[in-house]
């Protein structure tokens, strides 16, 4: 089982990091009712997770899970915590369709993306369990505090989370900051079309927001965009 840390963001969001097989972070985003949880982990992950909420002050029921996307370390968590929280479930509607089983390696491009999804679904992916989307959600769409930004590449329907007001983008996998260098991938082949994902941090840069925040890795607070820019003149990923 992971150990969960909270990491604050922001004046109303909170990371929380998990420390297990690879880490990765699902967040806390509170609302008047309760709290926002944007992804879930792994299977197994769960109940860190709904230990960590029920350290924040009340109220700490989670009342919705936005899945940024349907890799397992992304939504292995979620049947599991649905069941224990009834939490309503989102996602974009682009990919719903995998959340109801249609492979993400029947769409990716290229070779290596094909083959390394495809192992992913043999193996990891196996082991999460069905999670059923109750709504999904389209660019500009809110739910609550948050409105929602199409990030495809990484997956056909990625999608990011801005919070307006504390003036911070939650940007799933569109890329990952590990040991402090940007990059598409931790894994080559991860990202279905690495062209789209590179467009999408485009998308971000276009935001005009300094902090954006990955899944995998450290935040990139007051120095997002330069970052970005920085990683993308240089043509890697």
């Amino acid at each position: 089982m992971p150990v969960a840390r909270l990491r604050p963001i922001s004046s109303h969001i909170a990371a929380v990091d998990l420390h297990g097989r690879f880490q990765v972070a699902a967040f806390f985003v509170r609302h008047e009712e309760g709290l926002i949880l944007v992804d879930s982990g792994f299977p197994g992950w769960a109940y860190a997770i709904l230990t960590a909420a029920r350290s924040l002050p009340e109220p700490n029921r989670i009342t919705d899970l936005i899945l940024t996307h349907v890799h397992a370390d992304h939504m292995g968590g979620a049947a599991e915590i649905v069941r224990q929280t009834g939490a309503r479930v989102w996602c974009s509607t682009a990919e719903r369709r995998y959340f109801e089983g249609r492979r993400l390696a029947r769409d990716a491009r290229g070779w290596l993306a094909r083959l390394t999804l495809g192992l992913h679904e043999l193996t990891v992916a196996r082991q999460a369990e069905r999670v059923v989307v109750d709504e999904t959600l389209e660019e500009g769409d809110r739910l609550g505090p948050l409105r929602v930004v199409g990030l495809p590449g990484h997956t056909p329907g990625q999608i990011g989370l801005v919070h307006e007001a504390d003036g911070v983008c939650l940007c799933g996998d569109a890329f990952f900051n590990a040991d402090g260098r940007i990059g598409l991938d931790p894994v080559p082949g991860l990202t279905a079309d690495r062209a789209r994902a590179r467009l999408s941090l485009q998308r971000l840069l276009d935001l005009g927001v300094d902090d954006i925040v990955p899944s995998h890795g450290g935040a990139l607070l007051g120095d997002a965009r330069a970052r970005l820019q920085e990683f993308l003149g240089t043509g890697e990923g």
